[in-house]
């Protein structure tokens, strides 16, 4: 392996990229939980906890307006970011960044599939790996050029599409993609709550490939990755993560955008507390509010997380989400594996309590508990398992793994001292 092929070691890491990871892991888990729901299983078969339904419904409305969809959208511009970083950092050493990135695409590609075949109908990593081979398309394109067709693809191409059905699909009626995926939910119950293993494989590939990639709603979801991809590379452009404390002020304003957000994502709840029905015309302007405030959320959320990083107090209290973001891989696949031994029928079989209140109760535990195994793993190896055998494909030799044992030593007397 050449010098120019080597990976990026990990003094080169940005410690408030690792951390805004780690924060939009904790988002991912908990709406993967939450969102069971309508998606894998019927919404009617999850009942939350009895007799707390105010709770449940006050715990529903935040988790939709603070964080559904949020913590993709975030997820996403991070993995845009952190290809347009790989790219600049190979190429700056005189190698070929696309050749690199493609072999590490195509092993997330495979990963991916398997994981949605195997574990989990909700994977990301498929979809984002066949937008990653698009995004590399767009790696010499001008800056502005960049920023345009992300920003529609990530915001106005949902509200196209909703558009579309709108003058497509009669009125009160279901569109025909979720008569579909209604009717697959509804089969997947049983199986999903049984114990039968290869049925459930079966269940997970009817799902994915023929109840939702073969359907129109597919397109403008990956559309919608490829543009926050195209949206986290211009970031990546403009150096402000690179170096925070010279764009201190570009990121204070950034903070604006949480209460711009929160009020575009409140608009249509506040509607339907109001009973208000707006006019058949302007249905799909307040459809297609929600992919623009996901991603004016994620991008405020983002910006307050290095203002928070600026004062060193708190950067060490947010320490343990910056773990787990160097571990994001492992500790994702790691989540699809509570999923499975927790709240379906081959392990305890809690998925028909997993309502909102629930649903965050365990997504707290699950992650307080990957903090301290991402903490713990971190002091004795330099990369998660998933992302050391993601390394050692990616650029074909093997890192070293193990610390040495003299930063063990120091690593125990910092934690003996305090």
């Amino acid at each position: 392996m050449t010098e120019a092929a080597t990976p990026t070691s990990q003094s080169d890491r940005i410690g408030e990229v690792d951390i805004i990871r780690g924060f939009a892991l904790f988002g991912v888990l908990w709406m993967n939980i939450f969102g069971h729901g309508g998606f894998l299983v019927p919404a009617d078969k999850i009942h939350g906890l009895p007799g707390l339904d105010r709770l449940e419904s006050v715990v529903e409305f935040l988790s939709n307006w603070l964080m559904h969809g949020k913590a993709q959208a975030l997820f996403s511009l991070l993995f845009g970011f952190g290809f347009a970083i790989m790219m600049a950092r190979i190429s700056a050493r005189g190698g070929n960044g696309a050749t690199i990135y493609l072999r590490r695409l195509t092993i997330l590609l495979v990963l991916g599939v398997a994981h949605m075949l195997l574990l989990w109908m909700g994977d990301i990593l498929n979809a984002y790996a066949a937008m990653g081979f698009l995004l590399l398309l767009t790696r010499r394109w001008p800056g502005r050029l960049l920023l345009g067709v992300g920003l529609l693809l990530a915001m106005v191409g949902p509200a196209a599409f909703a558009l579309y059905m709108q003058f497509t699909v009669p009125a009160g009626s279901p569109p025909p993609f979720a008569v579909i995926l209604d009717a697959g939910a509804a089969a997947r119950w049983p199986v999903v709550m049984g114990h039968d293993y290869t049925a459930y494989v079966a269940a997970l590939f009817r799902g994915m490939f023929i109840e939702f990639y073969s359907q129109p709603i597919a397109l403008v979801y990956l559309g919608a990755i490829l543009g926050r991809f195209m949206v986290g590379s211009w970031i990546f452009r403009q150096g402000w993560l690179q170096d925070p404390a010279a764009h201190a002020r570009a990121f204070r304003l950034g903070l604006w955008l949480i209460p711009v957000g929160l009020v575009l994502q409140g608009v249509r709840p506040v509607m339907r507390w109001m009973h208000y029905q707006p006019m058949d015309w302007a249905l799909f302007l307040f459809r297609g509010i929600n992919p623009v405030a996901e991603l004016i959320l994620a991008l405020g959320y983002g910006s307050l997380i290095v203002v928070l990083c600026r004062s060193p107090g708190v950067r060490a209290r947010l320490s343990g989400l910056g773990a787990v973001g160097q571990m994001a891989l492992t500790n994702y696949l790691m989540q699809s594996l509570v999923f499975f031994f927790v709240l379906y029928g081959f392990g305890l079989g809690l998925l028909p309590w997993a309502g909102p209140t629930v649903s965050l109760g365990l997504s707290l535990v699950v992650f307080a508990a990957q903090i301290m195994f991402s903490r713990w793993w971190l002091a004795r190896y330099r990369f998660g398992p998933m992302e050391w055998l993601w390394r050692w494909g990616t650029y074909g030799e093997r890192p070293p793994f193990r610390r040495p044992a003299a930063a063990l030593e120091v690593t125990a007397g910092a934690s003996a001292g305090g």
